[in-house]
Parts: structure tokens; C-alpha cells; sequence
């Protein structure tokens, strides 16, 4: 797994946005048991129109450790992703906010080759320079001197959420686009949703 990881590494791209994204995809999988159900919700990033929504279910193969997210999460999230029309993807996890630099979100867009921009709870790796204060607000992430992410405060009275790009996203286009997609949460409304109809089925 970590030979894979430092390939996926080597092959992830930071770079600007070629176009400003129309569509904005969100993924998340949720688990009962031994099973998984990944739920992906593509959004208008003007109007915020449900798109299109989608949701896939099997078994889990691979047990959860810490920094190997992707080998457990990315095959789900590979399959309910299948045949979806969008221009940026926001996962639930880690991009290059890894100690590797091969998160979730970076394996997502190199397999995908499509921009990925991770958003998640709390850092795995670096130390902020810092919290952030007001709404809009980031602040550096910091790992063996480099940037990986930012601590972005989203919403007032909440914690920041770690944003880090995935592939294909610099770390400016990253935080803006996480900043225009809240509405009303501290999560970015395609994750919000996505991870709403997949804890649905959890639920149920």
C-alpha cells in the first residue's frame, strides 16, 4: 500500500482550475456492519439545482487504519462516482493533508485524472500557523515545511474544516470553492447531501 501511495503521489498535480467548475460533485461512503453505502450528489455550482444523485452498496473489504483511507473507501467511492458528469469532486477526506500526500481525494483524482479537493473534520498531518478567526478565514497547514492545507473556518461558531487539494486543484482554487459551496453549514452542500443520503440507508 505505501508503494502505491508514493506512486499516486508522484503523479498528483497542483494547479489552477482550467475553468471555473459548472458542476460540483460531493462523495461520501457510510458503513452497517460489514456493508458500505457510497452516495454521490452532483449539484449546479450557480444555483445549487440537485443534479443528479446516486448511491452504491456492497461489503467491506479492507478494515479502517489511519492513514489508508483510500484502500478502504476509494473502490466504493470509485464505483457510485461511475458515469457522472461533473467538473470538480469534493470528497470526505484528506488530498495532500497526508503524510504521504496521497489521501482520499488525491487517489480519487488521479484515477478519476479529474480535480479532487479534500475537506475533513481535523488535520492527520501538520501544524496550523494558527486558528482561523472569522468566516472565510484560512490558515496554513504546515508539514515537514510544507503546505499541505488550511484550516478554514466555513461557518461562524463552528470548527474549521481541513480543506487540501486532491489533484488537479491549487490550494487557492481549493478554499474558494469550498467557501461557495456552503450554504447554511459548515460542509460544502455537495458533501453535506451526499453524506445525508448515504446516512440515510445508515439510519435505516
Amino acid at each position: 500500500m505505501l508503494k502505491i501511495q508514493r506512486r499516486v503521489a508522484e503523479r498528483v498535480r497542483l494547479e489552477p482550475l482550467e475553468d471555473p467548475p459548472e458542476r460540483v460533485a460531493g462523495v461520501d461512503v457510510s458503513y452497517r456492519g460489514d456493508r458500505y453505502r457510497a452516495a454521490a450528489v452532483v449539484l449546479d455550482a450557480e444555483t445549487f439545482e440537485v443534479l443528479e444523485t446516486r448511491t452504491a452498496e456492497g461489503r467491506v473489504r479492507v478494515p479502517y487504519e489511519p492513514g489508508f483511507l483510500a484502500f478502504r473507501e476509494g473502490p466504493a467511492a470509485l464505483k457510485v462516482l461511475k458515469g457522472l458528469d461533473y467538473d470538480l469532486l469534493l470528497v470526505n477526506g484528506h488530498g495532500i493533508a497526508h503524510p504521504r500526500r496521497a489521501g482520499l481525494a488525491s487517489h480519487l483524482g488521479v484515477a478519476l485524472d479529474r480535480p479532487t479537493v479534500g475537506v475533513a473534520r481535523r488535520p492527520l498531518v501538520g501544524e496550523p500557523g494558527g486558528e482561523p478567526e472569522r468566516v472565510g478565514d484560512a490558515v496554513p497547514l504546515v508539514h515537514r515545511g510544507e503546505t499541505v492545507g488550511h484550516l478554514v473556518l466555513t461557518r461562524e461558531g463552528c470548527r474549521p474544516v481541513v480543506v487540501s487539494p486532491g489533484h488537479r486543484c491549487s490550494h487557492r482554487d481549493a478554499i474558494e470553492w469550498v467557501l461557495r459551496l456552503v450554504r447554511g453549514s459548515k460542509w460544502p452542500e455537495p458533501l453535506r447531501l451526499a453524506d445525508q443520503l448515504s446516512k440515510r440507508w445508515k439510519r435505516g
